[in-house]
């Protein structure tokens, strides 16, 4: 079935508006045609940029439940109309009552931490929001109830974790039929608990999730299995303020959030990359820059794991230094070489080895509000445990999962995951994020020096063959680093071989990956000549709007 009729069939469910209002003239790109269509039908209601976000977030939340959901986290950037710029943490918090021991698993009851989400998803509404907040959820609820057609990656998601599906009675009773067998792509999955759960949401905001009926269930189910999470942890739960960084790179401003996301590692390497003609150099030279510079980014996690100081943290001072251990190699290196290309026909890695969890969206409208989101569970189906009654799996937080932090109480643990907003002269030229863990921040990272160092178009920039340096965990749960060696994508498009020799031939050791989406999925809205224009990840399933020509400049 195509993405087309996949629409079409269950466009009914989606939101109308009571009252024909004017209709809103906004972008958006997603990881999911039907998240990307609920932004659509949202702005042709009259909402702006935040509804139809948090529309998309719902809906994903519903369609690609193995990647982000109700019981997860999330960090959003908005540039508002009056050109002002607002973060928000909505990350999952340890409980209060976590203790800590030295044979945690990395999923089960005692990895869930206090979600988030929903609580973010509500704030953003309250101060930005302008339709209803029952009517944004209301296209989630129809799929949810209603059912939807699986695409063919969230099944090999699904059926990757079959085992873990088996060993939990909510993720049993919500991912399985009655014979016991996941719902095959192109098959329509229907999730009555979950589409409950949403209504009440609908009807109640964040206080029906955090201090209703749900907290309890939520509570009394952790005390069942061994869980952390209680009452007393939801109610106090709030979203912070995202913290927020801004720097320069080139004629343009690069604004993220810092700790407990991942912009800091944005920061770092792009930083870095500012020490160097990037635009000069050509794209074998170029991948050995990148790659030395997400590399270090990389490694300062394990000494600034909680970026205390964010005026420290732009400072161009410590890029200076730490250039210094970047090495380029000699032009004479570089040759034509007609070397063969005997690579294998690459597929799409849609389980996510090395980590090809998370979601990312953007949405923005011609009067000027942007949304750059990224939402999470974890790794597939977080958690892999779910309370029957509500639907929905939780994010895996403690544990083996985030192990490189400390994990106290109270804390909200870092993750990859990197929101961005850039700007010239304080007016929005693109919005953009990652899905795929630690591979976040390099595909941003890339993205934005192609489109800014290369002058390629958005278009051009996603597609463009990226890289990604060796960056391992070890026993101490330290981050490590090889300057000199990375993975380099060899799907479609791919880097030539003649490259790959040049990199071995230089002294870099590179692993050749031929699968699809393994190097993180870019979704993006930039402006370009008074159009907004997103793009999808063509490695994924997403899908962004037609270019919208706004009918007055965009700010």
């Amino acid at each position: 079935m195509t993405r087309l009729a996949l629409i079409i069939l269950f466009s009914s469910t989606l939101v109308t508006a009571a009252q024909t209002l004017e209709i809103t003239q906004g972008s958006v790109s997603s990881a999911h045609p039907l998240a990307t269509h609920a932004a659509e039908v949202i702005y042709s209601s009259g909402g702006n940029a935040v509804d139809a976000a948090i529309a998309v977030s719902f809906v994903l939340s519903v369609v690609e439940p193995t990647m982000s959901g109700l019981g997860g986290r999330a960090q959003s950037i908005i540039h508002t109309q009056k050109g002002d710029l607002i973060g928000y943490n909505g990350m999952t918090e340890i409980p209060k009552s976590f203790l800590k021991s030295a044979d945690m698993a990395s999923s089960g009851y005692s990895t869930v931490a206090t979600p988030g989400l929903v609580a973010l998803l509500w704030d953003m509404h309250q101060q930005h929001g302008k339709l209803p907040f029952a009517m944004l959820v209301e296209p989630a609820i129809g799929y949810a109830e209603n059912g939807f057609v699986l695409l063919p990656g969230e099944v090999a998601r699904q059926a990757s974790v079959l085992d873990n599906i088996n060993s939990d009675l909510g993720m049993q009773s919500a991912f399985l039929d009655t014979n016991g067998a996941l719902t095959p792509a192109g098959k329509i999955l229907k999730q009555p608990a979950l589409a409950e759960t949403l209504k009440k949401v609908a009807e109640g905001g964040a206080d029906a999730f955090y201090r209703g009926g749900i907290a309890r269930a939520i509570s009394d189910d952790m005390d069942r299995h061994g869980g952390f999470v209680t009452q007393d942890d939801l109610s106090d739960y709030k979203v912070l303020p995202g913290r927020y960084i801004s720097f320069p790179y080139r004629d343009f401003t690069i604004h993220t959030l810092a700790a407990p996301a991942g912009g800091g590692l944005v920061a770092k390497a792009m930083m870095l990359l500012s020490n160097f003609d990037m635009g000069s150099l050509d794209d074998a030279r170029w991948a050995t820059i990148v790659s030395q510079a997400l590399a270090i980014s990389i490694e300062s996690m394990s000494s600034d794991y909680y970026e205390a100081n964010l005026t420290e943290l732009v400072d161009p001072t410590w890029a200076e230094q730490q250039s210094k251990r970047i090495s380029m190699p000699l032009l004479s290196q570089k040759m034509a070489i007609l070397a063969p290309d005997n690579s294998s026909p690459s597929s799409t890695d849609w389980i996510g080895s090395p980590g090809g969890h998370t979601s990312h969206f953007v949405t923005a409208d011609c009067n000027g509000l942007t949304v750059s989101m990224t939402q999470t569970i974890g790794p597939i189906f977080g958690a892999k445990v779910a309370t029957p009654e509500l639907g929905f799996a939780y994010a895996a937080t403690m544990g083996g999962y985030l192990r490189t932090g400390l994990q106290n109480p109270g804390e909200r643990p870092r993750t990859s995951i990197a929101p961005v907003i850039v700007t010239q002269q304080n007016k929005v030229v693109m919005a953009l994020g990652a899905a795929g863990g630690i591979r976040i921040p390099s595909a941003i990272v890339q993205t934005l020096s192609r489109y800014i160092d290369q002058g390629k178009n958005l278009s051009e920039a996603i597609r463009a063959p990226r890289i990604h340096p060796l960056a391992t965990i070890d026993k101490n749960n330290k981050r490590v680093i090889d300057l000199r060696a990375f993975d380099a994508e060899m799907s479609q498009p791919k880097w030539s071989m003649s490259e790959i020799i040049y990199w071995r031939n230089a002294g870099f050791k590179v692993t050749e990956i031929t699968k699809n989406a393994s190097f993180g999925r870019v979704h993006a809205i930039a402006e370009q000549a008074g159009k907004l224009l997103g793009v999808a990840d063509p490695d994924w399933e997403g899908t962004s709007s037609e270019p919208v020509k706004c009918s007055k400049e965009f700010n």
